[in-house]
């Protein structure tokens, strides 16, 4: 019996602690996604299929992350949000392998659109930056 209470508790540390932790993860991702959206930008103008196709991989792989840091909240807008943004952005980098950058400049539109709602309904800012709501 005392086995059971010490691998329940002991869980139920770990799982707070990797929720704890997942929320510095989030900023990570958060960071990984705007530096890959900004070299997308900047791929996008130059007119780098190559660079474009990278950005945009980066940003549907770390979206991934994204939905699945939300799925653990049971958050369901911002699960969609993150779907729809990762879907966008594998769209851009199927364009931009298929040497299409004005498809993948149309799907990069639509793509803003999803991490903006997001951001407006789950982050507030603060002296020092951003917080998870």
């Amino acid at each position: 019996m005392k086995k059971i209470v010490l691998v329940t508790v002991a869980a139920m540390i770990a799982a707070t602690a990797a929720f704890a932790q997942s929320d510095a993860d989030y900023q990570g991702y958060m960071k990984a996604i705007a530096g890959a959206n900004g070299s997308l930008g900047k791929n996008l103008e130059a007119k780098n299929a190559a660079g474009v196709a990278a950005d945009a991989q980066k940003i549907a792989d770390t979206m991934k992350q994204v939905e699945a840091f939300w799925q653990g909240r049971n958050t369901a807008d911002a699960v969609a949000f993150s779907q729809k943004a990762g879907a966008a952005a594998t769209a851009i980098a199927t364009a931009a392998k298929a040497g299409n950058l004005d498809e993948a400049a149309a799907a990069q539109k639509t793509m803003a659109p999803n991490c903006g709602g997001c951001h407006m309904a789950h982050r507030d800012k603060t002296d020092a930056g951003f917080k998870i709501k």
